[in-house]
């Protein structure tokens, strides 16, 4: 107890003064002066006091810091005009305050709580942050300030604590992101080291994808297999979700061959590599992604560049990216280019019918979504030349090489919403869900138009020329 009042620490090799000294420097008219006293850990605590009312907001903002300072100077702080008065002060009573409770019977340490919780409802976010951020991973911190912390209304207040605090219980969580509105508050759960299954079964039930998709990214998170078989059912539509989904630690014994339906092309890779996969699952993943093949959704691929464990396979793999320009340059003219994959005059009508409904006002974005939601390549990809007034070769050579840039472009040309450009450069670009360039400002494309126009030209120059 005697070492919590006096606030017992390491003193610094400070030459000793005076207490006549000590006055005379309080008195002096150099800030600096009074503020190298009011740094000093011998400094006398009635002096301290006396200068946690300086006019210069430096004197007292060391003064705030300094562990000597009495609790009584402390108190008086927290109604100072200046916020990094108030911050630094925040800082030091935050660390002070393991074990601290609200109904404290010693009259020092009450003042001392009662000075932090009033700090913790301080009206500058700055202030509210440093405990936050202070407290975030004492196991000791007081209860009640952490619970008031987790329910700020600023997202660098609540976050912290949401994400790593101790203190807060499965139930205190449920609690708060049942009624969190905004802030992100469940993101910050959902990033918990061994967040449980309720709390991940509350997550999941939300409309909100960032924190599920943290909850899938999130290695230690305890997620039921039904639960994760529900989001599987929903991920079609967030591409976000498909790489943590593949990368799951554990994943339900149906899960690979749903996966396999509609992650892209390098995911693919990553659910065939997968050490837990029994041999039926793996052979439902190859089912599956002979089926993409047929439908012109893949390249085709050789047996050994699909078998991981094959040493063909791995050198096959790792090839894949150097060979496609090799493999998908076959294209000779507009109607046949969607031979690269493996389409050749299947695209055709595909690309009639695109220019039917074209001429009738009826090819929408509407029709290229849900030939995206049905994996209607062919006709998805068509609907892209057609709406852009781009040949068909070129439409390929731009979802062939993998570029967000190239294939956001392509969208633009096409007259499509900018989030359905995000679908088209996962589903038919490849390209991967962390690479992908989504919308800014509601729905605006991210590209300037320049940038657009000067991509489609290079594309189309390079199906032209014949460039690889």
């Amino acid at each position: 107890m005697k070492g919590f009042l006096q606030r017992v620490f390491t003193k610094r090799r400070e030459t000793p003064i005076t207490y006549d000294e000590a006055k005379e420097m309080a008195g002096s008219p150099d800030a600096d002066v009074r503020g190298k006293l009011a740094q000093r850990h011998d400094t006398r605590p009635e002096i301290l006091y006396f200068l946690a009312s300086d006019n210069d907001s430096s004197v007292r903002r060391h003064i705030a810091a300094n562990e000597a300072t009495p609790v009584q100077a402390d108190v008086l702080l927290t109604d100072d005009t200046d916020d990094s008065v108030r911050g630094s002060l925040a800082e030091k009573i935050a660390h002070l305050s393991a074990g601290l409770t609200p109904n404290e019977t010693d009259k020092l340490r009450r003042m001392t709580y009662e000075a932090l919780d009033k700090l913790a409802r301080d009206q500058a976010v700055h202030v509210r942050q440093v405990i936050s951020e202070t407290l975030k991973d004492i196991a000791e911190a007081p209860q009640p300030i952490i619970q008031q912390l987790a329910r700020d209304a600023e997202s660098v207040v609540c976050g912290p604590v949401l994400q790593y605090s101790p203190v807060l219980s499965e139930d205190d969580l449920l609690e708060i992101i049942d009624g969190a509105s905004g802030r992100g508050a469940l993101s910050f759960v959902s990033r918990r080291r061994d967040v449980g299954e309720k709390l991940a079964d509350a997550i999941a039930a939300s409309s909100d994808k960032d924190a599920i998709s943290h909850l899938l990214g999130n290695k230690s998170a305890q997620i039921r297999e039904e639960t994760l078989d529900q989001l599987i059912d929903r991920a079609p539509d967030y591409p976000e979700w498909h790489e943590p989904l593949v990368e799951r630690p554990k994943l339900p014994p149906t899960a690979a061959g749903k996966l396999a339906r509609f992650v892209a092309e390098n995911l693919i890779s990553v659910l065939e590599r997968r050490k837990d996969l029994k041999k039926d699952q793996l052979e439902a993943v190859r089912e599956v992604v002979q089926r993409r093949i047929a439908s012109g959704e893949f390249e085709k691929r050789d047996e050994a560049a699909a078998d991981p464990k094959s040493q063909k396979g791995k050198k096959a793999d790792t090839s894949a990216k150097a060979d496609k320009g090799a493999k998908t340059d076959a294209a000779s003219s507009g109607k046949t280019a969607a031979a690269e994959d493996g389409e050749e005059e299947e695209g055709e009508p595909a690309y009639e019918k695109a220019l039917a409904l074209h001429a009738k006002k009826k090819l929408t974005d509407k029709e290229v979504a849900k030939a995206l939601a049905a994996n209607d390549v062919k006709f998805a990809r068509a609907a892209l030349s057609v709406l852009a007034g781009i040949p068909p070769e070129a439409v390929t050579k731009v979802l062939n090489t993998h570029s967000a840039k190239g294939v956001v472009s392509l969208a633009w040309k096409a007259g499509l919403p900018a989030d359905l450009a995000v679908k088209i450069q996962v589903k038919l670009g490849h390209v991967p869900p962390s690479q992908t360039l989504n919308p800014r400002n509601g729905n605006n494309y991210p590209l300037s138009e320049d940038d657009m126009n000067w991509q489609l030209e290079f594309f189309t120059g390079m199906a032209t020329t014949g460039l690889r």
